[in-house]
């Protein structure tokens, strides 16, 4: 099947995945970093008072995201995508206008939460579940649109950031989720579509493979004892430490290499289109090869990237890192949805995922603090940490594939 006879055969299934990605953008960190300067001098903040609190609520998201996770695989999914949406709307306004810094922090957790925890969530649970024969092009043409976000947002953010402020932009925010995303959720999804319950999707797949009735799907707690996603555990927290730890420190690499705030957000422009390119192959060769064997190959890029930023003290060496760590990224983007999905099946597949969720959340939590220490051994030997743990991911993938 390709990506377009899928494309007219499931546009609405499809359209649902993209908009949960694109519109999780508002609680993603290369969105949220884009206001760290304006808001921490409204607030009269020392540096890193922001960390704290955006690690802090980060924290408190990630906890939440198990219990989250069990509702997608129970409820219908377009009753937990409007829930979401209309809290993240609340902490949009919150952040756009409050001065008082337990609300800032409340609302931080809601769009965190919300935003790069449930939205994701669904999208990705709902999709990979589904789709059994072109997972990773279904994927694909859902987890295109945080890879959309990410090219179309930066500049436009620091743009309004410039001429009208960021309370302005939290509103557009808000606004937009409200008029657009909520109402598109209900025209793409009917009210008793099979697609919205793990129950009826396992239902149905039974029902078109009868052998597939012996098949058990695996619950969340014989997961988390099979060593194989133990050994993985390191690797797949790896890109969102190292992407956010950077995205949220820039100022500050900004500063030790006198780059401007327009270079960083061409950066983080060409990480999205990098992705993009990548996300628009990475299905077809995922379902090609297998998500676990083309896992052994995908992070060879970011570490030529982190390589290329240790090396090169060049503004260059920006849009370099950037446009290699978008290759990994993308490529990864789908083969850790489909490898979950093909290795422990359907039914519990959100409980599994939220569970993978509050591991990569905790450590994009524990990532600004820790850059922030780091870079103070400075930029280059924090670089060749990072490197190190790069290595010691790909040895830990070839070490997994052989367990199978």
């Amino acid at each position: 099947m390709t990506m377009l006879s899928l494309l007219r055969q499931h546009p609405r299934y499809l359209g649902f995945g993209f908009l949960h990605y694109f519109f999780s953008a508002v609680g993603q960190t290369f969105f949220i970093s884009l206001f760290v300067a304006s808001m921490s001098e409204r607030m009269n903040w020392e540096d890193g008072t922001f960390a704290a609190l955006y690690s802090g609520a980060t924290l408190l998201a990630a906890f939440s995201l198990p219990f989250i996770g069990t509702q997608v695989d129970r409820l219908r999914v377009r009753y937990v995508s409007t829930a979401t949406a209309l809290l993240v709307v609340a902490g949009c306004l919150i952040l756009g206008f409050t001065r008082n810094i337990y609300l800032l922090a409340a609302a931080l957790f809601v769009v965190r939460l919300g935003g790069q925890g449930v939205l994701t969530l669904i999208g990705s649970t709902t999709i990979g579940r589904y789709f059994e024969e072109g997972r990773g092009k279904a994927l694909s043409a859902s987890i295109i649109g945080i890879s959309v976000a990410e090219v179309l947002l930066p500049s436009g953010v620091v743009y309004l950031l410039e001429r009208q402020g960021y309370g302005m932009v939290w509103l557009i925010a808000a606004g937009v989720i409200s008029l657009v995303f909520i109402p598109a959720v209900w025209l793409l999804i009917r009210r008793h579509d099979n697609f919205q319950r793990a129950d009826t999707v396992a239902a149905e797949q039974a029902a078109a493979d009868p052998e597939r009735e012996t098949a058990v799907s695996w619950t969340r707690g014989q997961v988390l004892k099979d060593r194989r996603f133990q050994i993985l555990i390191p690797v797949f927290i790896f890109i969102p430490f190292v992407f956010t730890g950077l995205v949220f420190n820039q100022s500050v690499i900004a500063g030790q290499r006198t780059y401007t705030a327009a270079w960083m957000a061409l950066g983080l422009s060409t990480y999205g289109l990098s992705k993009v390119i990548c996300l628009l192959s990475a299905g077809s060769i995922s379902d090609g090869f297998g998500p676990a064997r083309l896992l052994r190959f995908v992070y060879f890029p970011v570490l030529m990237g982190l390589f290329c930023l240790w090396a090169i003290d060049g503004k260059w060496s920006i849009p370099l890192f950037f446009a290699l760590t978008g290759i990994t990224a993308g490529i990864e983007s789908v083969v850790w949805p489909a490898l979950w999905a093909e290795r422990y099946g359907p039914r519990f597949l959100g409980s599994i995922k939220s569970t993978v969720r509050l591991l990569v959340v905790l450590a994009s939590a524990v990532a600004p603090v820790a850059f922030s220490y780091g870079l103070r051994l400075g930029l280059d030997n924090l670089l060749l940490g990072l490197l190190g743990y790069g290595v010691i991911c790909v040895l830990l993938v070839w070490q997994e594939y052989r367990l199978k």
